[in-house]
């Protein structure tokens, strides 16, 4: 007994060392490849072989080595010996007439594969190998013979995506289109695979109306099959309009699919294709729909509703203040712009939600959508509160959990309790170790007058994270005004930061008039401290939000000199141009940028900006 364990282990040690060995050789020879010393690469895969006649890695390096160095004879000789093995490798005897293709003997590569096709002719592998060989040589007379003589033996469909692959890349549309036709109609179960084919052939011009024509003409005959293809090719070209005509007609013909349509009612919205968007949330509703599915229906048409309370923000030439900057975000909405129906419509319809549909993530969602409404727009905090608790309270996954924590701490914030949220964001942190709470952290306690201890924590999160993490650029930026605005400075300088942090204390808590006239009596103290510039941009930004426009560009032509002296002269130009319609006089403060700021990060903005102007 004992004998015989010692027999095993004795085998799988050898077998180990075995593999070991032949890994270092693989390894070995792909040097000798790399410095195209073929001999010795040869010689070894060769010695493999020798011991492990069955080796397929050994077999594949080998012939690549022999087409690598142009030895195509030996690889002929090499071919045959292992087809004498393996008489019924496929790969083996297409490759054998490639071997001979490229040692120029190209009649007996193509009687090789002619041969192949009666040898195989009930093995589809080899034909679609074959087909890609031929490709490959830019065979076409040999393509199209081999695909006659598979379309015998397979039916009038076989390698029809394949052949269609062929023909796009040869921009022969119409063939494409047939093929991929024929394709489908064969085996509608490849519909999203072959479709997104014909959705990216319709990328070029020339092909798109060849695509539409062919699939309107198809489309009636077989409505269920094309009908949704035809209806993503007018939605990729942003035709919304005849897209929801056409799957609206594939719904009236009797194949609704009800996860397609909320695909599509979800990429309207996304397209802000609003109107259109509600039709399709609309018309699911109507149908027999599972609860999950109806309640998928009623979120994705309050979302569409709470989309259009506000218009759709343009992107300015410079960022709101810091505003790619986490830390300075604005998550409110300027009253004067909101629609009151589409607030009362979203708040309705989440409110639905709560009633009507089972326990289910769902409604967490709509909790939470709900919170956000009261708290970005209508700025009810204890109201906002309250719903975010009760959405985390029902354990919500974990990204929502995330949301609505770091929220619950903003309400808090908001509230004027920068205590209660940061006691409330430590016990979380304890419990969940999210990264993003110690961001909020730095960010409660530097908004609530403690740079010091906002120092301290980023210096902590920097010892734990790398360039390539979420926020790292922003506590940089961060740490960067720290230092500059208030480290190691006087306490005349150290008061009128603290002032400035103030004051985004109390716009996160909308006190958009009071953070205004806090920044305006820093400012009016001692105008030749430091952060002086950046307070006055940053009340010139505020000024802008309460519409008091002149104002604002009488502030901003105080700081035009300082160190963020492009961006006030944008902001100026920003508001000649979209309050005022004064393009010209916008164009002379752009101007400026060309002129005067050829090295400022927002000189290339600014330049398309004014071609843009120029063009209008």
């Amino acid at each position: 007994m004992k004998k015989s364990y010692l027999k095993i282990i004795i085998y799988f040690f050898s077998l180990s060392f075995s593999i070991g060995q032949f890994s270092q050789s693989f390894k070995t020879a792909r040097m000798h490849e790399i410095n195209k010393n073929w001999d010795a690469a040869i010689s070894i895969y060769q010695d493999v072989l020798n011991k492990n006649p069955n080796s397929f890695q050994a077999i594949r390096s080998l012939k690549n080595t022999y087409k690598k160095s142009q030895r195509y004879e030996e690889g002929i000789n090499f071919l045959q010996y292992c087809l004498n093995r393996n008489p019924k490798d496929i790969q083996l005897y297409i490759e054998l007439g490639e071997f001979y293709f490229l040692n120029e003997n190209i009649k007996e590569s193509k009687k090789i594969w002619s041969n192949g096709l009666l040898k195989f002719k009930d093995n589809k592998s080899y034909f679609r190998i074959l087909l890609s060989t031929y490709d490959k040589y830019s065979l076409e007379k040999e393509i199209f013979d081999m695909v006659e003589k598979g379309r015998i033996n397979f039916g009038e469909s076989f390698l029809a995506q394949e052949l269609g692959n062929y023909y796009q890349r040869r921009k022969e549309y119409k063939k494409a289109i047939d093929e991929y036709i024929l394709t489908l109609l064969s085996n509608p179960g490849r519909g999203s695979t072959v479709s997104r084919k014909i959705l990216m052939m319709s990328d070029d011009s020339e092909a798109k109306d060849i695509i539409e024509i062919k699939l309107l003409e198809i489309s009636d005959k077989y409505p269920n099959i094309f009908l949704p293809t035809l209806a993503d090719h007018y939605f990729k070209h942003k035709d919304y309009s005849n897209s929801f005509k056409t799957y609206l007609e594939w719904g009236h013909r009797g194949f609704f699919d009800p996860q397609k349509w909320l695909d599509f009612a979800n990429n309207l919205r996304n397209e802000n294709a609003y109107l259109l968007s509600v039709n399709a949330y609309e018309y699911a509703l109507k149908q027999d729909l599972k609860s999950y599915q109806y309640g998928e229906a009623l979120l994705g048409l309050a979302k569409t509703f709470e989309d259009q309370i506000s218009p759709i923000k343009t992107k300015d030439i410079i960022p709101y203040f810091y505003g790619d900057n986490i830390f300075f975000e604005d998550a409110f909405q300027i009253h004067s712009k909101i629609s009151p129906n589409n607030l009362q419509f979203s708040i309705d319809i989440y409110d639905s939600i709560l009633v009507t549909i089972p326990e289910s993530s769902l409604i967490i969602e709509a909790q939470f959508r709900l919170a956000e409404i009261q708290y970005k727009i209508i700025e009810d905090f204890d109201k906002a509160s309250s719903l975010y608790i009760n959405a985390l309270l029902k354990d919500p996954p974990m990204k929502l959990k995330k949301n609505i924590i770091l929220r619950i701490a903003d309400v808090l914030f908001a509230k004027g309790e920068h205590k209660n949220s940061i006691t409330f964001l430590d016990s979380v942190y304890n419990i969940y170790q999210i990264p993003e709470l110690k961001n909020k952290l730095v960010e409660v306690h530097l908004f609530s007058g403690n740079p010091d201890t906002a120092l301290s924590i980023i210096n902590e999160i920097f010892s734990s994270i790398t360039p390539i993490n979420n926020g790292f650029n922003d506590l940089m930026e961060v740490r960067d005004i720290i230092n500059y605005y208030y480290t190691d400075l006087d306490d005349l300088d150290k008061t009128a930061f603290k002032q400035f942090l103030k004051a985004e204390y109390l716009l996160k808590q909308r006190k958009i008039s009071e953070a205004s006239q806090l920044l305006n009596h820093t400012i009016d103290k001692n105008s030749t401290l430091k952060i002086i510039p950046m307070i006055s941009l940053r009340r010139a930004i505020l000024l802008v939000k309460m519409k008091k426009f002149n104002q604002a560009l009488n502030q901003i032509s105080l700081i035009e000199n300082s160190l963020l002296g492009d961006k006030s002269i944008i902001l100026a130009g920003q508001i000649y141009e979209q309050v005022y319609n004064n393009n010209e006089k916008a164009m002379e403060y752009y101007m400026r940028i060309i002129n005067n700021y050829t090295n400022s990060i927002y000189f290339e903005p600014v330049r398309y900006h004014i071609r843009i102007l120029n063009n209008s």
